[in-house]
């Protein structure tokens, strides 16, 4: 019995050791897998974290490009009414132009007819001045030829006076 109490012993102390050896072995295993994990993992956390800051800056770059689009959608349609206004105020515009010029065209036809009643008056007046300096002309011709008839006619009405024994005649 001492034989198989000694291969007994022998047994358990080989079992032992290749027990030892395996949980060495199975240890050495784990922790070489489990850093390589372990560094897999920090790799994946540093990615994930520079993936995190990379979407946070273009999560700001997107909210900061839609709020240029709402103000460019502002801008637009504050600068398409304006424009409206800016159209309509040129369509009136267009049709005050369009009025007034009819408006100076009459203004400029009636100036035109008054200029010409204007130049006709004028030289209505030259003649009538003329006329009227001709007719001065002759009056002072005939106030004149009045006052030498007058004269003549107290010369003659004192002749006939004296030749009438004092009588005058009708007509002096």
């Amino acid at each position: 019995m001492a034989f198989m109490r000694r291969d007994v012993n022998l047994g358990l102390l080989l079992l032992i050791i290749v027990s030892i050896a395996s949980f060495t072995g199975f240890s050495v295993y784990y922790q070489s897998t489990f850093q390589n994990v372990s560094m897999e993992y920090q790799n994946k956390l540093e990615q994930l974290n520079k993936v995190t800051k990379d979407l946070g800056l273009e999560k700001q770059k997107l909210n900061e490009t839609y709020s240029l689009r709402v103000k460019a959608e502002e801008d637009r349609n504050t600068l398409d009414a304006r424009y409206r206004e800016v159209n309509d105020e040129n369509g009136n515009l267009k049709k005050d132009k369009a009025s007034l010029q009819l408006e100076v065209a009459s203004t400029k036809s009636q100036l035109g007819q008054k200029s010409a009643e204007l130049e006709a008056t004028k030289t209505l007046l030259t003649q009538i001045q003329a006329q009227l300096a001709a007719a001065q002309n002759e009056i002072s011709s005939l106030k004149v030829t009045v006052d030498k008839l007058d004269s003549k006619l107290k010369t003659i009405c004192t002749d006939y006076k004296a030749l009438n024994n004092g009588n005058d005649h009708s007509k002096c």
